[in-house]
């Protein structure tokens, strides 16, 4: 009888070690897809910030080529300005006036089209990183959903074992 109680105790012993033993891999297997949830928002997150920073970078080198041709425009606008007055003659200084007034319209529509054009290169570069946060937000919900079934299932099958 001793021996028979003996076997049995030894057992139950063998079984709550191997339930013990099989909880901690469900909650080891929990916790690695954690760690890879992390990992892949992580990532998500450092791919975005690339993008963001291409897309301020875009929009940087934009407004410096905008402010480049304004500049030319404007320069050239000032040179046949000074043109006027060199002029001898009231004739020589009504055309040079003339000439200047163009320049000058000519120039403020250059202005202006290069700031729009820059203006549309940085709303594009607004919006690709809008869209690459939403796509880094979208992964790292995702990653995250994943790492909590794997809890979940980690617990029903620790809860099974019981």
């Amino acid at each position: 009888m001793k021996k028979f109680i003996a076997v049995i105790a030894s057992a139950l012993l063998a079984t709550t070690v191997f339930e013990q033993t099989a909880a901690a891999a469900d909650a080891n297997d929990a916790q690695k897809a954690q760690l890879k949830a992390n990992s892949e928002k992580m990532e998500a997150q450092a791919t975005a910030n690339k993008k963001k920073a291409e897309a301020q970078s875009d929009a940087e080198k934009a407004q410096a080529s905008a402010n480049e041709d304004k500049a030319s425009a404007q320069a050239d606008a000032d040179k046949k300005a000074a043109k006027g007055a060199k002029a001898t003659t009231p004739a020589e200084a009504s055309g040079a006036r003339h000439d200047a007034a163009n320049a000058q319209a000519k120039a403020n529509k250059k202005m202006q089209q290069a700031q729009s054009k820059a203006d549309r290169k940085k709303q594009d570069a607004a919006n690709d990183a809008n869209v690459a946060q939403a796509k880094a937000d979208e992964k790292k919900v995702e990653a995250q959903n994943d790492a909590n079934k794997k809890a979940a299932e980690a617990k029903v099958d620790a809860a099974k074992k019981q």
